[in-house]
């Protein structure tokens, strides 16, 4: 009879166990007081915005031989003086994943489910494997962009074939002592004279006429001799000919280099239905220069909330509204997720859009919960997009 009323306490536990209430409870971690039942703590993705930005600076350098293209080769378009220009060639924006402690979710339940995550740390799904595979970068080690730069040397030019000096002969009389008889003898003397600028010019322009003389032949006897190269050989041929004229010329109407630079920016927008902001300062006379920078104009990155006013914001607005006027007492919430919002994104330069696109912004999106009831299904599974916060499916 002991050994009866021993064991009833234990059966009465073992029946209140088995009859305990399944629940979920997912709660914003800024309102949670204490943790209960080993909770699973997750967040949202928040997205930054990248821009990758191409500068080109533009050299213009004078030839040596510059004042003597008219006289020499009959040209005018020539650089006259040594300049140097910024400007930007190319923007490129893309995006990238972070967590957002703002949204970070604390889920208590004791329904028996398991969860599985991404590298980066997002919700990829709840009692289910996804086959998603993460193309995301920025995880990855990343170059530094801010180093590229053509290997050129912007202030000389290529050493030419050109002979700067002339070998000159004369005849000198040198007076001899022969026997007390003073007698003049001629001696050759040899001098070298360094040519003149304009000299050097000259032949130089001289050069490019041959040269011009040789390609004329080679293309003529082409159609006239059969023992001139053809084809391949006769291409490489003239390709090399038309470069060592562009060498020569050079020396005469100048040269321009390129060099170009890229540089990375990012920022991370608010959830606002509009921002614009200085990313950075740019100038024809520096490039890139930082926003505090007194160099330059502000070159502004310029985002719109597409969702702003959309059918999907109206609605959330509306149930809003009657929860608040008819008191309504929310129930629990399941699994916290996002409703895509897209957001326009501009580069800004005076003014004028110099590029733009639509990507998605996942601190604007619109937070929903699935109903917690779900999840009383043993069947139940969802898969999420972790990059996005976003439902993918839901069984």
């Amino acid at each position: 009879m002991k050994k009866i009323l021993y064991l009833l306490p234990l059966v009465i536990l073992a029946s209140c166990s088995s009859t305990e209430k399944k629940f979920i409870k997912v709660e914003n971690i800024q309102t949670v007081h204490e943790y209960k039942n080993n909770p699973i703590i997750y967040s949202l993705p928040k997205t930054v915005v990248s821009v990758e930005v191409t500068a080109v600076n533009e050299i213009s350098v004078k030839g040596p031989y510059s004042m003597y293209a008219h006289k020499y080769l009959g040209t005018d378009d020539v650089i006259t003086e040594n300049s140097s220009v910024w400007y930007i060639s190319n923007t490129e924006i893309s995006s990238y994943p972070v967590k957002d402690s703002s949204r970070t979710f604390v889920v208590e339940s004791n329904y028996p489910c398991s969860y599985n995550f991404s590298p980066e740390g997002f919700l990829e799904s709840v009692n289910a494997k996804s086959d998603y595979n993460s193309n995301n970068t920025y995880y990855q080690e990343k170059q530094n962009l801010n180093i590229k730069e053509d290997n050129i040397n912007k202030n000389q030019f290529n050493t030419l074939n050109i002979n700067r000096y002339e070998t000159v002969f004369d005849t000198v009389l040198h007076v001899v002592d022969a026997d007390s008889i003073f007698t003049a003898v001629p001696t050759a003397n040899k001098q070298i004279i360094r040519k003149s600028i304009d000299e050097q010019a000259q032949e130089l322009a001289n050069q490019i006429f041959i040269l011009r003389d040789d390609r004329n032949a080679l293309l003529v006897g082409e159609a006239d001799n059969k023992n001139q190269p053809s084809g391949d050989a006769l291409k490489y041929m003239i390709e090399q000919l038309n470069k060592l004229e562009e060498s020569y010329m050079s020396m005469f109407i100048g040269k321009k280099i390129k060099i170009e630079k890229k540089y990375e920016f990012s920022f991370t927008p608010e959830n606002t239905k509009h921002i614009q902001t200085t990313l950075f300062k740019f100038s024809p006379e520096y490039g890139v220069q930082p926003k505090t920078s007194l160099r330059g104009n502000p070159i502004n990155i310029d985002i719109t909330n597409l969702l702003n006013n959309s059918v999907e914001q109206i609605f959330e607005e509306n149930q809003a509204n009657i929860i608040r006027k008819n008191k309504i007492k929310p129930s629990f919430n399941g699994i916290a997720y996002l409703t895509p919002a897209n957001g326009l994104i501009r580069i800004i330069q005076n003014n004028s859009a110099i590029s733009e696109k639509i990507i998605n912004i996942n601190q604007m999106g619109i937070i929903r919960y699935l109903p917690s009831t779900l999840m009383e299904d043993t069947n139940f599974k969802a898969i999420f997009y972790p990059e996005y916060g976003t439902l993918k499916s839901l069984n």
